[in-house]
């Protein structure tokens, strides 16, 4: 949060620290080291190849046929590419399946997904990729969130069958959704994308809400 919070004041927000790819390299940070202390080292190096792996190749065959996001290309803001994908692309499909997983466990975790993309799409859309695609969501095509649907199934469903197991949801990680998703707001707000932000609030307040009856009505089930 307090990041965030000084990212928006002017005189700091154009430092190399607040910048895309110190931001994206927090992230991964954040991701490497709190996936292999909840983890392990097996099921972290399982979970960062999957979602790696099925993040580009999903990004590659929708940059050069438009399916499943639709046709866009990405600029040069996001650095060194493997082909027409930015490096840090795939981890970071990586870093946010954790993210999402933690929260909303195995059946949660491609919606949770979803809903983050509600927000951080609107605001890089433009500036880190340009859709060639018509929009209709604030400068994204809806067919943009049903790729993130599938690919994130895809990436869930493949993480299951390498470990044999289905993961639950657990109260920090609903926790650290819930923040991640305020902070995304947040910077909507700043950004003058007022009307995704208040989207984004109801979508990120309510599904926490949803993830916090499930979690408790589980555990209450597990208790008797």
């Amino acid at each position: 949060m307090a990041y965030v919070y000084l990212a928006l004041v002017p005189s700091l927000s154009t430092l190399p620290v607040f910048s895309v790819e110190s931001a994206t390299a927090g992230l991964l940070i954040t991701f490497a080291i709190s996936s292999m202390l909840l983890l392990g080292t097996r099921k972290f190096v399982l979970l960062l190849l999957t979602a790696a792996l099925v993040g580009f190749a999903m990004e590659a065959l929708s940059v050069n046929t438009g399916i499943p996001f639709g046709r866009y290309s990405y600029t040069s803001a996001l650095g060194l590419t493997l082909g027409a994908v930015p490096v840090s692309i795939p981890l970071t499909w990586a870093s946010l399946s954790f993210y999402a997983l933690e929260a909303g466990g195995t059946y949660g975790m491609p919606f949770l997904m979803t809903f983050i993309d509600l927000s951080f799409d609107p605001r890089f859309s433009g500036n880190l990729w340009i859709w060639t695609s018509s929009t209709q969501y604030f400068g994204d095509p809806w067919s943009n969130f049903v790729g993130w649907l599938i690919t994130s199934a895809l990436i869930v469903f493949l993480y299951t069958v390498l470990t044999r197991r289905r993961e639950t949801s657990s109260l920090p990680g609903i926790g650290f959704y819930f923040l991640f998703g305020l902070d995304s707001c947040i910077l909507d707000f700043y950004s003058g994308l007022a009307t995704p932000a208040l989207v984004s609030a109801l979508v990120f307040v309510a599904s926490t809400a949803v993830l916090l009856l499930f979690h408790f009505a589980r555990n209450e089930k597990a208790a008797c």
